[in-house]
């Protein structure tokens, strides 16, 4: 079996579109099409149900799809296994980054692990954390490095990394800014309660920062006045500057925080968990090991 066709006929059942698999893949439509149109005269049945354009997979093409998942999986094992014992390290690793701020910590575990490991590639993607457990799970990526609550939704391995504490972001210029009190961590909190009346700018419906959020208020006993659903902490922050709203967001000293907004804790003192995330029946090679650190290293210092 060609191991590359192997993969592609996966990438399909991922993208659940030939087109938009061939093109993730860098390979033309009817290429691909003919690649699976050979793979089906050969097995002597569909893999996928053709419905417009989007496709599903058959109960023969799960099988294949499965099998094929396991076979990508002990060859990667197998090479990372040689890899390590020969010392040569120039594997690849998927890694799957989720969080507000995947991208800045992805560049940043990047230029430190290719000094320490110049041959070994790495794939970087950054998803949802949810999405990044399925794709561990069924295989397409090697490592997760995501944020989550306190449920794991996959059986897999969960290596704790640090504690992200979720903080109120407040115009400065908003009286209700200046009723804090201070806890006995000697922190300046508040309750979150004061802000009922405040709209707020939320995160993501998918994304943790927004379930935690929402944990929040429930916990609180009220529902938030949303003000407007945000990707990227820095349009949260700037509305929050404008004093248009309020915003939950993770602590974090890579955040560049606007003039004229205060971060404050809140009394609760909410976490976020930063974890990496891969399967407990593969191997974990070195390099992995040395990028798990490096994360663990990034998130202690965000403290």
């Amino acid at each position: 079996m060609d191991l590359r066709r192997i993969e592609n006929i996966i990438r399909i059942a991922e993208e659940k579109n030939i087109t938009r698999a061939a093109d993730k893949l860098f390979i033309s439509q009817p290429a691909l099409n003919l690649q699976l149109l050979n793979l089906e005269k050969e097995l002597g049945t569909k893999l996928f149900y053709r419905r417009g354009n989007e496709w599903a997979i058959t109960e023969a093409g799960r099988i294949y799809v499965d099998t094929a998942r396991k076979m990508i999986a002990m060859k990667k094992d197998c090479y990372s296994r040689i890899s390590d014992i020969a010392k040569l390290h120039n594997e690849e690793i998927a890694v799957g980054a989720a969080g507000v701020e995947a991208d800045y910590m992805m560049t940043s575990l990047y230029k430190k692990f290719h000094r320490q490991h110049p041959t070994v590639k790495l794939q970087l993607n950054l998803m949802k954390g949810l999405k990044a457990q399925e794709l561990v799970k069924n295989g397409t990526i090697d490592l997760g490095i995501i944020l989550m609550g306190d449920k794991q939704n996959y059986r897999l391995h969960y290596e704790f990394l640090a504690d992200v504490e979720i903080m109120l972001a407040v115009a400065s210029s908003n009286p209700l800014a200046s009723e804090t009190i201070t806890d006995e961590s000697g922190d300046e909190v508040i309750d979150i309660r004061r802000f009922r009346d405040v709209p707020f700018c939320l995160g993501a419906k998918d994304s943790t920062e927004r379930m935690v959020s929402e944990q929040v208020f429930e916990e609180a006993g009220f529902e938030p006045d949303t003000y407007m659903d945000a990707e990227g902490i820095n349009y949260q922050l700037a509305l929050v500057a404008a004093d248009e709203c309020a915003a939950l967001i993770s602590a974090s000293h890579h955040t560049t925080i606007p003039k004229g907004v205060k971060l404050i804790h809140l009394s609760t003192h909410p976490m976020m968990h930063a974890v990496a995330v891969y399967r407990k029946d593969r191997y974990t090679s070195e390099p992995m090991l040395d990028l798990i650190e490096l994360a663990r290293d990034y998130w202690t210092r965000v403290k």
